[in-house]
């Protein structure tokens, strides 16, 4: 159960074993061990479809993308300047 737990993420052990008991979800026990297979478990993230056009998807997907870069580039450490020259030329030689 643990180990569901922690390598799903699915939540806690308790919350698992209440699945269970309600019959949400199958499981069998094998060895005095609470055993379930990959196959029963629910999915962790459902497709989700958009009801707007797609350029105004499209448009969110970006502004997005430049929220996370920003996020990434605000988190970095600064560099000194000879640090970024050199970081500079590698990134721009073939």
């Amino acid at each position: 159960m643990r180990e569901l737990q922690e390598g799903a993420n699915r939540g806690p052990s308790i919350a698992i074993r209440s699945q269970i008991t309600d019959g949400a979800m199958p499981a069998v026990r094998v060895g005095g061990k609470l055993k379930i297979r990959e196959s029963d478990l629910p999915p962790l993230v459902m497709p989700v479809i958009a009801s707007r056009p797609n350029e105004q998807v499209e448009e969110q997907v970006k502004d997005d993308l430049n929220a996370l870069v920003a996020n990434l580039v605000a988190s970095w450490p600064e560099l000194l300047m000879e640090r970024g020259v050199e970081l500079g030329l590698l990134l721009t030689t073939p």
